[in-house]
């Protein structure tokens, strides 16, 4: 099975002009503990999610076309177009919060799991005796067998990782501003 990173495309913008305390508030996190802690703990936000609105980023109101898919901070965010394309795959892997961004209803997605690496085949990088992030990522195929999208705990929590099957849908709808590179382990 092929596995991907996702990442943005090169010059990438948040579509959504909504920071880390708004975020924070609409969750009822007054001392951003939660949203802070939840990318490495996968603690769901759904109940305390409000749906909520925000303007849509100075670039897109300027003109530029709003991508199907985008992150959004360690999430990912969807269209409608594309929620509706993914939400029944997507089912199990994670949750959607549903955001109004100006006259658009999006869906941040919240990745909920982690697949396990192959310790034996992942070796990690180490600068002047630090760990600091892996050289190479091998993920043991049973825990990715029914995933779609998935995080790494030794990658970390700023890398989100999908399988042939999120790739295919993608393309088979015609989405835009996501890049799939099959070198899990790169840091660009």
């Amino acid at each position: 099975m092929t596995l991907y990173r996702l990442k943005p495309v090169e010059n990438a913008y948040e579509v959504p002009e909504l920071d880390l305390f708004q975020f924070a508030d609409i969750l009822g996190d007054k001392d951003l503990s939660l949203v802070r802690r939840q990318p490495r703990t996968n603690e769901s936000l759904l109940q305390k999610w409000t749906p909520s609105s925000c303007k849509l980023a100075a670039a897109y109101q300027q003109g530029l076309p709003v991508p199907d898919i985008s992150f959004w901070g360690s999430y990912l965010l969807f269209t409608a177009q594309a929620y509706n394309a993914f939400k029944g795959v997507l089912a199990n892997a994670g949750e959607f919060l549903a955001l109004q961004v100006d006259d658009m209803q999006m869906h941040i997605f919240v990745p909920l799991q982690c697949a396990t690496e192959d310790t034996s085949r992942t070796i990690r990088r180490y600068e002047d005796g630090v760990e600091c992030g892996v050289k190479t990522l091998v993920f043991e195929p049973l825990s990715v067998a029914d995933k779609t999208v998935f995080k790494s705990a030794m990658y970390g929590t700023h890398g989100l990782f999908v399988t042939e099957a999120f790739k295919a849908i993608f393309e088979q709808h015609g989405f835009t501003d996501v890049v799939f590179d099959q070198d899990l382990a790169g840091i660009f």
